[in-house]
């Protein structure tokens, strides 16, 4: 019995030795991994606020051109004296800051391991969907810019006479514009909605 005693104590001296090992090893793993997930998961966050500012800032610089286009326009129709030199300072500048915006549209623009960005299924349509409607925009834009810096030109050559009008062709060009920009719009909120880890059909 004395001998039974002492093996079971031995095999308790061992199990317990083994556990005291197993738990300096495996211990120091689980701090590991919760340290990198926690690193990951403000890696993440940190992703999502700066993509999220991103896509504002190619929202407002937009409406910043188009706003400084249908100002031109009512300037036009009211028949007041125009600065063509005003106009192209104005409208290059407000161009390449809405073309600065949105350089890049895609999700690997930071460095975040793609598996990191819990996006449904189907949902990352949403940027392939948003990047083809910008470029559509800047066309828009680029091309309203063009039928509105002629009119100003020819208005600014017969001194703003009442008898000339905005091109049907020009108006039209800026409703198109308009479209394409609530279109972009409706497809970036619904970016904005993926990147919240929301289901949003951009429809």
């Amino acid at each position: 019995m004395a001998d039974i005693g002492a093996l079971y104590g031995a095999v308790g001296a061992l199990v317990g030795a083994g556990l005291t090992a197993l738990g300096g090893v495996y211990g120091p793993l689980r701090l590991h991994r919760r340290q990198t997930e926690e690193q990951e998961s403000e890696k993440l966050a940190l992703w999502r606020e700066a993509e999220t500012a991103r896509l504002l800032l190619i929202r407002v610089t937009s409406r910043a051109w188009l706003d400084a286009l249908d100002r031109a326009v009512q300037e036009l129709e009211a028949h007041r004296p125009m600065d063509l030199e005003r106009f192209d300072e104005e409208t290059v500048r407000l161009g390449q800051e809405a073309y600065r915006a949105g350089i890049d549209l895609r999700t690997d623009s930071v460095d975040v391991p793609r598996e990191l960005i819990a996006v449904p299924r189907g949902a990352g349509d949403g940027d392939a969907l948003a990047t083809d409607a910008r470029s559509q925009l800047l066309g828009h834009l680029r091309e309203s810019n063009r039928l509105i810096r002629a009119e100003v030109l020819r208005h600014s050559a017969d001194g703003g006479s009442r008898a000339r009008t905005v091109a049907p062709e020009t108006l039209a060009a800026l409703e198109r514009t308009r479209e394409a920009r609530a279109t972009v719009n409706r497809l970036l909120r619904a970016r904005e909605g993926e990147l919240n880890g929301e289901v949003v059909r951009p429809g």
